[in-house]
């Protein structure tokens, strides 16, 4: 979401906590630890070729995970609904605990906020003990601001033709799209690794939003946590298309404020998802079709609320975090534990620093 170092350029191909054990099939439980592994896309494809035994509920099971991952959210949703409502008797709560988690973000990627709100209270009272260490951490924030959205109206697009605009970086190399909320004009920061959108608390009071009385914390790039509320913003036009109730972080100023560097906004992840297809070109075109097109590569996923596409290195299929409010690429703790001898025997160790909303550290 915000700016990391590039320590390693390397050759990429783009293709644009284990659980205990189960005592099922094994083509079960080899597929679901590949899930467990966030093994997005080698889960996907073998799931294919996977066929039930007895249980019936089980391969509906693992397409609802699938699904969630991959963005087709009300299939996933649906199927998630049939199994706890014929199944859950024959479900252990571990596994019944991951169809709420997914169930949660169905609904928070569907706009259902009343719905995502009931389904993380469920997950947080009953399952809890399931979750991970963040997720504890985090679902408390989460309830409190679904909470105060359960009355907020999903989120709509009409597109009105093709969209076509240029988009430019700014001082901090950053991308920058124009942007209208309530008939104001303004540069907005296009980051698809942000949650959320973003708005700052002066910006929002200016245009007369409607902001939550309650905080919440919400993490950032630099594992600080800084403390925003809620608002929606009736209509939000980028060039020919308009967005209805979208939602945005409010945050202070001064978390967004770096010297005389200043963000009064960003656009993030729902407004991407809602475009279906957008394209940038080497001449700085931003482009939204109509209609999405069709394409055979599916090599899009997402992590919780985080997009992930998919990367071919020395023929290994990775995950990385696609991530438009970076500036560089950065490679991660696994990645460096995968390739321990080529990295050590290459580069030097370097100390860094990474800016993000809160800070640098």
């Amino acid at each position: 979401m915000y700016s990391k170092s590039k320590i390693f350029i390397l050759a990429l191909l783009v293709l644009v906590c284990f659980s205990q054990p189960l005592s099922y099939s094994q083509d079960f439980n080899t597929l679901y630890t590949k899930y467990k592994q966030k093994d997005f896309f080698r889960f996907r494809n073998e799931l294919i070729n996977y066929s039930a035994d007895k249980q019936t509920w089980q391969k509906r099971y693992l397409e609802a995970l699938s699904d969630c991952i991959f963005g087709k959210f009300e299939s996933s949703v649906n199927n998630i609904s049939y199994i706890i409502n014929n199944y859950s008797s024959e479900i252990p709560d571990s596994l019944l605990a991951d169809l709420y988690y997914k169930k949660y973000y169905d609904h928070a990627f569907l706009h259902e906020y009343k719905k995502a709100y009931e389904t993380a209270d469920i997950l947080s009272s009953k399952y809890s003990k399931y979750l991970s260490q963040g997720d504890i951490e985090y679902l408390p924030e989460d309830i409190i601001m679904f909470k105060a959205l359960k009355e907020t109206p999903p989120q709509k697009i009409t597109k009105n033709g093709n969209l076509n605009l240029k988009i430019k970086k700014d001082i901090a190399g950053l991308w920058n799209l124009p942007i209208t909320i309530n008939g104001a004009d303004f540069e907005f920061v296009f980051d698809t690794g942000a949650e959320y959108s973003v708005i700052v608390e002066s910006v929002a009071k200016k245009l007369g939003l409607e902001i939550s009385d309650t905080y919440f914390k919400v993490g950032t790039a630099t594992n600080e946590k800084i403390l925003s509320r809620v608002s929606a913003a009736k209509f939000v036009n980028i060039g020919n298309i308009t967005l209805e109730n979208v939602v945005f972080y409010v945050m202070k100023d001064e978390d967004f404020t770096f010297g005389p560097y200043k963000i009064e906004g960003i656009i993030g992840s729902p407004i991407m998802i809602a475009f279906g297809e957008f394209r940038i070109t080497k001449d700085n075109d931003f482009i939204v079709p109509e209609v999405p097109g069709t394409n055979d590569t599916k090599n899009f996923a997402y992590t919780n609320y985080l997009p992930v596409i998919q990367m071919i290195y020395m023929n290994d299929s990775l995950n990385f975090i696609f991530d438009s409010g970076n500036n560089n690429t950065g490679l991660y703790k696994p990645f460096f534990d995968k390739y321990n001898k080529f990295i050590t025997d290459n580069y030097t160790l370097k100390k860094i620093s990474v800016g993000g909303a809160g800070g640098i550290v």
